[in-house]
């Protein structure tokens, strides 16, 4: 690909991502090529429809889950590598709202996107499994349990617009101390205000 090719598809990419960020996956594909500073055509050459440019970007997330997961089932201290590889990976859910979902969603999108979920499964199940053996959290924690935690949490941020990620730091939090895996010397998040409440139970 020509170098300036490449740069307009990486311009579509994180136009794209930012826009499904502010106004989910329904945004237009004018306003993308808008944000990247392209043409529409230029659009089209590198992404043939919506589903296209969605599978790519699910691609690109995934990628990013998967290399959290690695690294902390590869990492030397199985509590930390835990506490981590939650945060963060809860942390990159409540980053994009439109995204949000797309750890916890059976729905098939590409052949690469379905690896990649299964690879990332494969990374988180070694980091529970490591965690357990070695006492960091409770015998019975398993990675459904992870599992649950992210579509919860999928919901959480869904509803907390306005504080998406502080919302899911303190359920990530609580879920934490929950299993046996939170730092003691670690505070945990504030809680929600009621105004931020109101917010939540408004879009229940």
């Amino acid at each position: 690909m020509r170098t300036d090719a490449a740069s307009n598809r990486s311009a579509l990419l994180e136009a794209a991502e930012a826009a499904f960020a502010e106004h989910g996956l329904d945004v237009s594909l004018n306003e993308i090529a808008r944000r990247a500073g392209v043409g529409n055509a230029t659009l089209y050459r590198h992404f043939r429809d919506r589903s296209a440019l969605v599978a790519e970007l699910f691609e690109r997330q995934l990628r990013r889950y998967c290399t959290l997961a690695k690294e902390a089932a590869d990492a030397p201290d199985p509590a930390t590598a835990f506490r981590e590889a939650i945060t963060a990976t809860a942390a990159l859910q409540a980053s994009n709202r439109a995204l949000a979902g797309l750890l916890v969603s059976l729905q098939p999108v590409s052949p690469a996107v379905d690896e990649l979920r299964d690879r990332h499964y494969a990374a988180i199940r070694t980091v529970v499994e490591r965690a357990v053996a070695a006492g960091a959290v409770h015998g019975d924690v398993t990675p459904a349990d992870v599992a649950v935690l992210l579509i919860a949490n999928e919901g959480l941020i869904r509803r907390a617009a306005d504080d998406a990620p502080g919302a899911s730091a303190r359920l990530v939090a609580l879920w934490l101390e929950g299993v046996g895996a939170h730092a003691p010397d670690e505070p945990l998040p504030a809680p929600p205000t009621e105004e931020q409440m109101a917010q939540v139970l408004s879009r229940s």
